[in-house]
């Protein structure tokens, strides 16, 4: 499963290649990948690194070669180096995060003022530049600030306020692909339509046998309040979704009472945004979340907010991949983190 299988590092200098370094056997070289995370891909390990390397301002970029096709697996900004010495040569332990830190080390240093009446993708788009972020990809959206916005005292990450518009839009923040691009885009339910990668039990399989799974039954409310009351909005906002459907446990009817979320947001793009907010809240109220952690050969095809389809003894079932783990030597056995949504 792991003879054609081999991991290079790059050092990107001005996102062109400069030198290279390599991984210590034993080191702990791996990828971490958490989906919910303000930063979401991890690099670390130990590592012989060139004298030449700029800590401050060089990325590095580990290429895995599966069966002779090379898979990039990110773009990482170097945070820590602590050294040490196996007595014959010095040895860096490395951990290095992807290219949105580099929004999370940019700190405005002023209040930042917006207009009422911006594009809430064209503030993104000018924070992710201020930040030092130019490969990005920011999904089109005609939403824009209800108000002026003074939100943020100096000092803020620009990170953070990104990710702030960004839900005020039903947005996903923001997360960095294989290649090393950033996106900020819409949420979306998981779907069939929107399967990532498939991994199968047949003769060609690189699931390993074990596997876990927890089920949460609790915790359902069936009535969701979502209001902004903010003076500078020329009224308050107010959106109720309330989960009625007879096939749901957690229904109004089927529970006998009203259990209800109330939650305050600063702001939202609009009433029909906020209800939006409402209604997702309502839609995974009325599911059971199952959490299956399963591992597999290495693969080069994941990144974040993945739909893979698991197919076990002739049954599919779909998962949302919200995080994973790559062992950057052999075996390279990787560990997955899914959620599938389950109608009750």
């Amino acid at each position: 499963m792991t003879d054609n299988v081999a991991v290079e590092y790059v050092v990107l200098r001005d996102n062109v290649e400069f030198s290279r370094f390599t991984a210590y056997r034993g080191g702990g070289a791996e990828i971490s990948v958490t989906s919910d995370a303000q930063i979401k891909w991890t690099l670390s390990g130990k590592f012989e690194v060139p004298d030449e390397i700029n800590y401050l301002t060089d990325q590095i970029q580990p290429v895995i070669t599966i069966g002779g096709q090379p898979w990039p697996l990110g773009k990482y900004v170097l945070t820590d180096a602590g050294m040490d010495n196996d007595g014959m040569r010095p040895v860096v332990s490395l951990t290095a995060y992807d290219l949105t830190y580099l929004a999370f080390s940019s700190k405005i240093e002023e209040r930042l003022h917006l207009a009422k009446g911006t594009l809430y993708t064209a503030a993104i788009q000018a924070l992710l530049v201020e930040s030092g972020i130019m490969d990005f990809i920011v999904e089109a959206n005609t939403a824009t600030l209800q108000a002026d916005r003074e939100d943020w005292e100096p000092g803020t990450d620009r990170l953070t306020i990104i990710n702030a518009l960004a839900a005020e839009i039903n947005y996903n923040s923001i997360w960095m692909d294989s290649r090393g691009t950033v996106h900020c885009s819409a949420f979306q339910q998981p779907s069939a339509e929107a399967i990532s990668v498939t991994y199968r039990d047949d003769e060609y399989s690189i699931q390993y046998p074990e596997w876990g799974q927890t089920i949460d039954m609790f915790n359902h409310p069936n009535v969701f309040i979502v209001e902004v009351d903010n003076p500078d909005l020329e009224t308050a906002l107010r959106a109720v979704a309330i989960n009625d459907r007879p096939d749901s446990p957690f229904s109004v009817g089927n529970l006998g009472r009203r259990v209800v979320s109330y939650e305050k947001l600063d702001n939202i793009a609009s009433q029909s945004e906020l209800q939006a907010y409402a209604d997702n809240k309502r839609f995974r109220s009325m599911q059971t979340t199952e959490v299956r952690t399963f591992y597999t050969g290495p693969s080069g095809r994941h990144a974040v907010y993945d739909v893979v389809e698991l197919i076990r003894d002739g049954e599919s079932t779909l998962y949302e991949e919200t995080g994973w783990k790559l062992a950057l030597e052999a075996p390279y056995k990787m560990t997955h983190t899914g959620k599938r949504v389950v109608y009750l």
